[in-house]
């Protein structure tokens, strides 16, 4: 592998220093340029790998859908690290369903699986001549994986220009003649995916299908309560193999166990006695424990089962949300808030450090990494969006650059520390020379500015129409040390 790009963020971050630390891997700004960086050098001849936390998966669909059909070059691998329980993201998405969308091949290995996993992906990857997605999570990548020896790979073969003979719609058609049912052929042949037929239950009417790290915690209470039933570990999981499972669940009812969404259950079918998981009842939505699972196996009698969920809160599950005691931007959010208490006004935010104000009546609404800018133009009168640098750099710019090419009123503060401080203190780019490259009403100040200074920018930038962008400087303590 030539060219390893990474995006960080939980939980991948930890990977990515690895390999840039060994393997001459780089940061890249955003998950559609690591993606195209990918691309370009697969084209060349060169694999390639990106790693991006799953929301990043969002930003790169664009190329990744194209990719599908227009053909690559030398193999392509995307790690996706999903967060199940949202430790440290905004949601719980599941990577699997991109692969459904883009039609490219996903696996979502296990611990014991996953180097082989890794090399598989390569081999998919070169045959079909697609992206491959390795679906990864926090505790697949933290539970000690088993190593593996390093494995021969052919030469890749050059890019295929032929397909610029077929129009957009031939190309698709070419994909679903051709590729696509290579792709369901090595799926349902993979050795990534692992029967045990086991005892059976006490009916011989029972089975379970899991896939990823469900699939060790399975192994696991099946090994210590003494319960044999039949079990597919599913590690290729789009397409699925279809037939292999039909075969093996035959009129039994079976059980789906999975991380975060019914993306293997929703496959096999809906409103059936026959299917068990998350749309009966037996298993929680997102990320699952070992008392999960066992309550689902104990109750597979049952056809349905409502479960007593109670929403989690940031107390009851020990979280403190608020800006770090030294953070160097205090005094920016403590003038905002003055000024929005007396303007009566919402404060839109980012997938950064700003909405840890959030539970103290700071931001009000925070959507997306980058998203502050584009949310506060949305608003009737002109509002406050605080985003951070890195932000701003990873998907906000484009924002800026539609607000003042459109005049749309909405007053940017900037919070520029040259870091990411929440997913490890990478550096970014100084965003004061980007900012003034697209606004004319630009304001710089740093920590030496007091309350009354900045709330009296704040109040001049409000008044004024158009854009305007404060930059306030700091250094991140946390980010730096």
């Amino acid at each position: 592998v030539r060219s390893i790009t990474c995006v960080p963020g939980y939980p991948i971050t930890e990977l990515a220093e690895l390999l840039i630390a060994e393997a001459d891997a780089k940061w890249c700004l955003n998950e559609k340029v690591a993606l195209e960086i990918a691309l370009g050098a697969s084209a060349s001849g060169s694999r390639s790998m990106v790693i991006v936390k799953h929301v990043g998966m969002n930003l790169l669909s664009d190329p990744l859908i194209t990719a599908s059909t227009h053909r690559i070059g030398a193999g392509i691998a995307i790690i996706a690290g999903d967060d199940p329980m949202a430790v440290a993201s905004q949601n719980e998405q599941d990577s699997r369903y991109w692969g459904m969308i883009s039609e490219v091949p996903v696996l979502d290995p296990n611990p014991t699986n996953l180097h082989d996993a890794i090399f598989e992906a390569y081999r998919i990857s070169e045959t079909v001549r697609t992206p491959v997605i390795v679906r990864v999570t926090d505790r697949v990548l933290r539970s000690g994986c088993v190593e593996g020896k390093a494995q021969a790979l052919n030469m890749p073969e050059p890019f295929d220009r032929s397909i610029w003979e077929y129009s957009m719609r031939g190309r698709h058609q070419l994909f679903h003649r051709d590729t696509y049912p290579l792709i369901e052929d090595l799926s349902e042949r993979s050795h990534l995916n692992r029967y045990q037929e086991g005892g059976g239950s006490e009916d011989g009417q029972m089975c379970i299908i899991s896939s990823g790290y469900a699939s060790m915690i399975v192994a696991s209470i099946m090994r210590q309560k003494g319960i044999e039933m039949p079990h597919i570990s599913l590690s290729f999981v789009s397409p699925l193999p279809v037939k292999q499972i039909a075969d093996f669940i035959g009129s039994r009812r079976v059980l789906v166990v999975e991380e975060t969404e019914p993306v293997i259950e929703g496959q096999l079918g809906t409103g059936t006695c026959n299917i068990l998981g998350r749309r009966s009842g037996h298993l929680p939505y997102g990320g699952l424990t070992e008392e999960d699972i066992l309550f689902a196996i104990e109750n597979m009698d049952k056809n349905e089962i409502t479960l007593d969920t109670t929403p989690e809160t940031l107390k009851n599950r020990g979280h403190s949300r608020d800006i770090c005691e030294d953070c160097p931007f205090r005094p920016v959010y403590e003038a905002v808030r003055a000024i929005k208490e007396n303007r009566g006004m919402m404060i839109t935010g980012d997938m950064g450090c700003s909405i840890r104000t959030a539970p103290t009546g700071i931001v009000d609404v925070a959507y997306a990494l980058g998203g502050a800018i584009g949310v506060a133009a949305g608003m009737p009168a002109k509002s406050i969006a605080i985003i951070g640098d890195f932000g701003l750099v990873h998907s906000g710019l484009q924002a800026l650059i539609d607000a003042e090419f459109n005049q749309r009123d909405v007053l940017v503060i900037v919070l520029a520390n040259r870091v990411s401080a929440m997913t490890g203190g990478q550096e970014v780019p100084d965003p004061e020379r980007i900012v003034r490259a697209c606004c004319s009403d630009v304001a710089v100040i740093d920590e030496t500015a007091g309350g009354p200074e900045i709330e009296q920018l704040l109040r001049e930038g409000l008044a004024a129409r158009g854009v305007s962008v404060i930059v306030a400087r700091g250094e991140c303590r946390k980010g730096t040390t």
